[in-house]
């Protein structure tokens, strides 16, 4: 009776979520990753132990959609700075740590019997690894030490060299053999969906995000561009695997890193779909296939062999090439000898189409549990002797507290989901605040307004991974409940709301702007936000002659460095001939990976030179000045380039 329940629709979705749920949470205790406890879950309650749940068309489809969510997470991890910062090393590494998996990956194919197929994608099972141990390594703060920041580019150049195998060898499969004609063919049409998604795609985003609204429609404009690639790359013969890490790719240079637009999709695969496919993984297990025959243990110590020794051996000949110390050495193959993320599908593929047979399938997954296992234990042991970057050499938290003044509920949802994305690049924190006057006798009712607005501006947002505070605030003036609450909380920077022009009455009397940048020791940045950050393709800092005195022109650049990789947008820099000097020593000892241009600030900064100016270009104007107005160091510069201007614009504001 129990089982004929649990084979029903809500009987099988309330198993599949208590594992999910309650195996992690054991794994975790026993200091193992929690992939481990849902994969041996899966193991028990499938046909080869409990029997509490079949191996159906139900749990098959949903893993589907957990493998193709697996892979685009994996595209959206790699990170092309940190690349391209140490390419010329990740690249040597990469190319050691997949070569000699591969090679001794194959070998042992050809000593199980298997065709040419089965051992090239075996070896690929092996070339890749999962960094299952980085965030032993973020909690420990050596994640900048070189021999790290080479193995995790050397994972990007591993997991793009799997999927190009899987790719070539699921293609064959399909057309018959490595023929010339077929093989040829099938590069050309890879390499041409290639350049569609990873360039095609990124363009069309940032047009449709100029034309969406609405976190709903952004968020399945992405899971439709998911799917359609995974599509896309089954029609042209090849796995749809390939499609979605693709598509992650081509999402991590369309969005912002932190954008909550891609945290919605991956909160979905990851709380989801993705354990349905570990689940699935440990499903179609069988743990006690190893005590049939001998060879069964016989395979499994082949595998276990060549993914520690293959590993062990790339990581011990990059370290004498580099001259790693012993702690980096076994560091680096502590994080690089893991295996998940990409053999998991590989092998879920290689048993699918026959390539591999159930032997060799448990054996590689008895494999991933034990390298899992180690992973963590390696790193846990030699990763606190490693150097620790010296305190001088981080950036400086310039948006660690980020304070956002709420005051319309359309106005303000652009502006915190800028300081989101600023707030990310600190691992800092906003403080949302709504102002309340402290005057009449409705004072009450006008507090409990702006609470609620307060939580309608953060609930539309739904972002469960940053840490927003909310603060009603009761005082004499806005400008002065402002101040007093980024005083009172520690405000690294303010956040404001700008319409791009003044009244008669703040001509006259002044505007909260004033009140705040003059009365306030922590820099200010003012935004007109038109457009969707989404929809930004560049950051373009303008800096007139004699606008920014050099003793601040350096925290200037900063600042707009890290709005520029909070956008994940090139930034470009136009400015007047006489600070091109500066800048280009400022860069030479600023040490950033991201993509900076310089350009010369031709004639006078007037509005007309903007009618070719990308709509797409998120400009920012400097302001300067102790106690003056935002415009006074630009004239009216800013509120004429608002006028003509119908995108994004900024002042950023810094005093002595």
């Amino acid at each position: 009776m129990l089982l004929e329940l649990f084979n029903k629709p809500v009987g099988f979705f309330l198993l599949a979520m208590a594992i999910i749920l309650i195996t992690p949470l054991l794994s975790e205790r026993l200091r193992l990753p929690g992939i481990i406890g849902i994969i041996i879950g899966g193991m028990l309650i499938g046909p080869h132990g409990f029997g509490l749940m079949a191996d159906g068309d139900r749990i098959e489809f949903l893993a589907t959609i957990g493998l193709v969510y697996l892979m685009f997470s994996a595209g959206l991890e790699v990170d092309i700075n940190q690349f391209m910062r140490v390419r010329t090393r990740a690249l040597v590494f990469g190319i050691i740590t997949f070569t000699f998996p591969q090679l001794m990956g194959m070998g042992l194919g050809y000593i199980l019997g298997l065709d040419l197929l089965g051992m090239i994608l075996l070896g690929s099972a092996f070339a890749s690894h999962t960094l299952i141990a980085f965030p032993i390594l973020t909690k420990l703060g050596v994640t900048r030490n070189e021999a790290i920041a080479v193995t995790i580019g050397a994972t990007v150049l591993t997991d793009i060299g799997a999927f190009i195998v899987l790719a070539v060898v699921l293609g064959a499969k399909s057309g018959g053999g490595f023929t010339f004609g077929y093989f040829a063919q099938l590069l050309i049409m890879l390499a041409i969906f290639t350049a569609v998604i990873i360039f095609g795609l990124p363009r069309l985003g940032k047009f449709i995000f100029q034309k969406l609204t609405g976190r709903a429609v952004e968020f399945q404009f992405v899971i439709v561009v998911l799917f359609v690639s995974a599509f896309l790359a089954e029609l042209i013969g090849v796995h749809e695997v390939v499609g979605a890490f693709l598509a992650g790719l081509a999402v991590n240079s369309m969005l912002p890193r932190h954008s909550p637009v891609t945290g919605h999709v991956l909160f979905i695969g990851e709380s989801f779909f993705i354990p349905v496919f570990l689940l699935y993984s440990g499903l179609i297990t069988d743990p006690l296939t190893f005590l049939k025959s001998p060879q069964t243990i016989i395979v499994a110590i082949g595998v276990t062999i060549v993914a520690y020794v293959s590993k062990l051996l790339a990581a011990w000949v990059t370290a004498k090439i580099y001259k790693y110390t012993k702690s980096e050495f076994w560091t680096v193959y502590g994080l690089s000898h893991a295996q998940a993320a990409v053999t998991i599908p590989t092998l879920v593929i290689g048993l699918e189409t026959g390539l591999f047979d159930s032997t060799l399938f448990n054996a590689a997954i008895l494999m991933i549990l034990l390298t899992s296992i180690t992973s963590p234990l390696i790193v846990q042991r030699f990763a606190p002797d490693l150097q620790i970057v010296e305190e001088d050499d981080k950036p400086l938290p310039l948006f660690g507290r980020v304070l956002v003044p709420v005051s319309e509920q359309k106005q303000s949802e652009g502006l915190i989901t800028l300081a989101i994305l600023l707030a990310h690049t600190s691992h800092g924190k906003v403080l949302a605040v709504s102002v309340a006057k402290d005057l009449g006798p409705n004072k009450d009712s006008s507090l409990y307004s702006h609470k609620d607005l307060l939580g309608r501006v953060t609930e539309s947002l739904n972002d469960p991974e940053t840490e927003i505070e909310l603060i009603p605030r009761m005082a004499a003036s806005h400008a002065q409940g402002i101040l007093h609450t980024a005083q009172e909380k520690n405000a690294t920077r303010i956040v404001m709301g700008w319409r791009g022009k003044r009244t008669l009455r703040e001509n006259v009397l002044g505007s909260v702007l004033d009140e705040v940048i003059w009365g306030s020791d922590t820099p200010v940045l003012i935004g007109k936000l038109e457009l969707p950050l989404n929809s930004m393709q560049k950051v373009v800092f303008i800096v007139p002659a004699k606008t920014v005195p050099p003793i601040i022109l350096r925290r200037m650049l900063q600042a707009n460095i890290i709005l520029a990789k909070a956008l994940n947008v090139p930034l470009v820099i136009r400015a007047d001939s006489s600070y091109m000097q500066t800048f280009e020593a400022l860069l030479a000892t600023a040490n950033s990976d991201h993509s900076i241009e310089i350009e010369v600030l031709k004639d006078h900064l007037k509005p007309e030179n903007l009618e070719h100016e990308s709509i797409s270009s998120f400009l920012v104007l400097p302001g300067f000045g102790s106690r003056k107005r935002v415009v006074d160091t630009l004239g009216n510069i800013p509120e004429q380039l608002a006028k003509s201007f119908d995108g994004n614009l900024a002042v950023l504001h810094f005093d002595k």
